[in-house]
């Protein structure tokens, strides 16, 4: 049977009884992966943690492709449930699969273990998918990437496990930089719930703030700022950050990276831009997208940096940079100047 939509998330809290297999494919692995974990301790709760799991690559059915339908058969040695998990790379094996799925789905009888196929991407056309779809003891279940909504749901069940709220402002701020990557949000939502002491004060509350401090791609905020400032013609403020990240031991280097960076996603908007594309579509199509509250400076930048001087300030970085890795090069004095030249340059075209 096939499993979609809303539907997935009952059958994976609470599968029929009379189920044998679960297929898992997709090309969020990381949502395959997970669904595949939980699922197990649904399916076979009682399985002895050394011998009730018996994990199969599609490697080991290339040197012995009757592996699968043997332990599907095997009893349990020690009492309590078997849980088999199919680990598929390749589809070399397919036909004897679907055969396989096809023998247990007629006489159910015969399975003494439970199975969860785990696999990549699957075309209508897989033969392991289609006798899945077809069979009724068997269901198929497709991983893709999370949407909006979907992270929504995930960010706030994760961390309302834990008694952590979060504010509309911070979700909405943290979701661009996760979306359509369903293994990098439960990382980052378990590193927040961490952040946030696992919400053992009372009231936790996830800011924006902390998305700044905490989340994939809203660190380094003193490098960003620096850049920003440089970038958006902010003379004194440019400088003054600079020297406050320097005193703080943050590198001249990785500042200097990190103009680079910015340059290059200038760039590239800059040549989307020549193309015909509107300034919001050419902001919008950068990957990873452009942090929310940094896009009226982005698009600010775009107004001052025409293609020539974004390719010539990029040539100016490459400069620094070497000049910067001689021996006993003034670091510090090198990124200062040309973050000075930029931001002079900037405060000009405003």
């Amino acid at each position: 049977m096939k499993i979609t939509g809303a539907r997935q998330t009952r059958f994976l809290s609470a599968p029929p009884h009379d189920l044998i297999g679960v297929l898992l494919f997709g090309p969020d692995r990381g949502r395959v992966k997970s669904r595949g974990a939980a699922l197990a301790s649904i399916l076979v709760p009682d399985a002895d943690p050394a011998f009730g799991t018996t994990l199969i690559t599609a490697d080991d059915l290339t040197g012995d492709p009757a592996k699968l339908a043997d332990e599907m058969s095997a009893m349990s040695l020690l009492g309590g449930g078997r849980l088999v998990r199919l680990r598929l790379d390749h589809e070399r094996q397919a036909a004897a699969i679907a055969k396989l799925i096809k023998s247990f789905d007629t006489d159910p009888a015969r399975a003494e273990a439970k199975l969860i196929i785990e696999a990549g991407d699957m075309t209508p056309r897989s033969a392991i998918r289609k006798a899945v779809e077809a069979a009724k003891h068997f269901a198929a279940i497709g991983c893709y990437a999370a949407n909006a909504n979907d992270l929504r749901e995930q960010i706030k069940d994760g961390l309302g496990a834990h008694k952590i709220d979060i504010t509309p402002e911070a979700l909405e701020n943290w979701l661009p930089l996760i979306e359509g990557d369903h293994a990098l949000a439960a990382g980052e939502i378990e590193k927040m719930a961490l952040y946030k002491g696992y919400g053992k004060s009372d009231g936790a509350l996830v800011t924006l703030t902390d998305i700044q401090a905490v989340a994939a791609g809203g660190q380094s905020a003193s490098i960003d700022t620096i850049v920003t400032e440089a970038l958006s013609g902010q003379i004194d403020a440019m400088d003054a950050s600079y020297q406050r990240a320097v005193a703080g031991k943050v590198s001249p280097i990785g500042i200097l990276f990190g103009l680079q960076r910015q340059l290059l996603r200038l760039t590239e908007a800059s040549i989307a831009m020549g193309g015909g594309q509107p300034k919001g579509q050419a902001m919008k199509s950068l990957r990873p997208p452009i942090f929310a509250m940094q896009e009226r400076a982005f698009s600010l930048q775009l107004d001052i940096w025409g293609l020539r001087m974004l390719q010539r300030s990029l040539l100016e970085c490459q400069t620094a940079e070497r000049a910067a890795k001689t021996a006993g090069a003034p670091i510090d004095a090198i990124v200062s100047r040309l973050l000075l030249a930029l931001a002079g340059y900037a405060a000009k075209r405003r």
